[in-house]
């Protein structure tokens, strides 16, 4: 699902007819500087004043590709005209934005956007256009870091609508967290999913090139440390095939990310574990999850897509009033790895005998946004909590039968832990680097997903 294009909008200057039309124009072009110089490419057209302008301009607008509908109120409106323009582009995100006036001399000249757009606001939300409604005071700039977060999350909705997930089996360990409506899935915020069985992934491992697998082999062995014991050469490479096999599947059946039935499917039937492998595939830019938790793969996409940076799902361990122990079975992505990485094999239970290689590296620590997407009995269908605070160094600990450490973070929310676990959904939180609450908000308000936060305050 990686796009190139940068952030792109449809700016529709809002006007009436009964004022300058050349101050009009003026004002106009200003807020196209300054939306040009947020990033924001622009497809564009002249102020709509009246009723005659509206084929002009939806057709203009039309004629080029865009995520976002910019409704700038620039003067008091001809209503039937902004009417007309928005409901054109009903079913595409759309901002409703209030360009504040300017002083000259000693007096404070309005254009009254301010009656224009608060004209238009309810009659919006009343014909079912999803909007959100900015402003900037007077003599002040155009809120453009609020039109830009607005403008990721019309692009983020767009990229989910052609998405597509891959899961080996379904339903793993029979939890009850992570199953979902594929229908309801598609129909409501985007993703398609397929499901690959364990058959065809030995299938893809058969094909593999000997020579590409012993590549990988020693490309990834000469990157990291092996402080836990030597990783056996026939156990690592069994590890590669698997990465290889799997990215070799994404790529033929365009995935952009994919998770595994990892504990009843991959490490119970074929003779590997799923750690090393999944680090792998996340790593060559394939967002990963476990146990085919699909929606928290999704919310995964939705943060790689606001953003731009790699996701990494996280997993409960401990609660302290303060804090609460998030990490992982032994995966992480490069970008998520502090220093240099590290590894260890992972043993038989029954026989003592490494089957497995795990990620032991150490997490890079800094603020995250922390995303569960989950399915809900109510009309809306899916809820979605967004937590944020800061990742920071965890301390010395190792999971019950599991020697070594694992990749974590002892997270220190923005809120309340005991509120985070009043609202928790599941064992897992999808997990990005940066504060992107604002942008993933705007984005499930596109998508009509309620959102309860846990969050510094906005």
């Amino acid at each position: 699902m990686s796009d190139p294009r940068g952030l792109t909008a449809a700016h529709v200057p809002l006007g009436s007819s009964m004022y300058e039309r050349d101050r009009l124009d003026g004002i106009a072009r200003r807020a196209e500087d300054e939306l040009r110089g947020a990033g924001i490419t622009l497809v564009r057209t002249d102020p709509v004043t009246r009723p005659g302008d509206v084929e002009r301009a939806v057709a203009e607008l039309s004629a080029a590709d865009w995520d976002l509908l910019i409704l700038n109120v620039i003067n008091w409106i001809d209503v039937r005209a902004a009417a007309r323009v928005a409901l054109a582009f009903r079913e595409r995100p759309a901002l409703l934005y209030s360009y504040g006036g300017r002083t000259e001399g000693d007096v404070l000249i309005s254009p009254a956007a301010g009656a224009g757009s608060t004209g238009l606001r309810y009659p919006l939300e009343r014909f079912g256009i999803r909007f959100d409604y900015l402003f900037n005071a007077p003599d002040a700039p155009m809120d453009t870091a609020g039109v830009v977060s607005m403008a990721r999350a019309a692009r983020a909705r767009r990229q989910l609508q052609t998405a597509r997930l891959g899961m080996v089996g379904a339903h793993d360990m029979g939890l009850y967290t992570t199953p979902f409506d594929v229908t309801r899935l598609r129909g409501r915020i985007g993703p398609e999913v397929e499901s690959v069985d364990l058959l065809q992934l030995q299938r893809a491992e058969h094909e593999l090139d000997p020579g590409a697998v012993e590549r990988e082999v020693a490309r990834v062995s000469a990157s990291w440390d092996e402080p836990f014991g030597s990783i056996p050469p026939d156990v690592l490479r069994r590890s590669v095939r698997l990465a290889l096999a799997t990215l070799r599947i994404c790529n033929e059946r365009g995935f952009d990310a994919f998770s595994y039935k990892s504990v009843e499917g991959v490490s119970l039937l074929l003779d590997t574990t799923h750690n090393l492998a999944s680090s792998l595939v996340a790593s060559a830019g394939v967002p990963y999850i476990d146990e085919n938790d699909v929606l928290n793969l999704t919310a995964q996409l939705m943060l790689r897509s606001l953003a731009g940076a790699t996701p990494s799902f996280l997993e409960h361990y401990e609660h302290h009033p303060d804090w609460i122990l998030l990490g992982v079975d032994g995966y992480v992505p490069d970008d998520w790895v502090e220093g240099r990485p590290r590894v260890k094999p992972v043993s038989s239970v029954a026989t003592g005998a490494p089957v497995g290689v795990a990620q032991c590296s150490r997490m890079r620590p800094g603020r995250l946004t922390l995303a569960c997407l989950a399915e809900a009995d109510t009309a809306d269908g899916y809820r979605m909590h967004v937590v944020t605070g800061e990742g920071v160094e965890p301390p010395a600990w190792e999971e019950m039968s599991v020697p070594g450490p694992l990749p974590s973070l002892r997270f220190i929310p923005d809120g309340d832990v005991r509120s985070i676990l009043d609202h928790v959904q599941s064992q897992h939180f999808a997990a990005v680097h940066g504060d992107h609450a604002d942008d993933l908000e705007r984005l499930c308000m596109l998508l009509d997903v309620p959102v309860v936060a846990d969050r510094a305050t906005p």
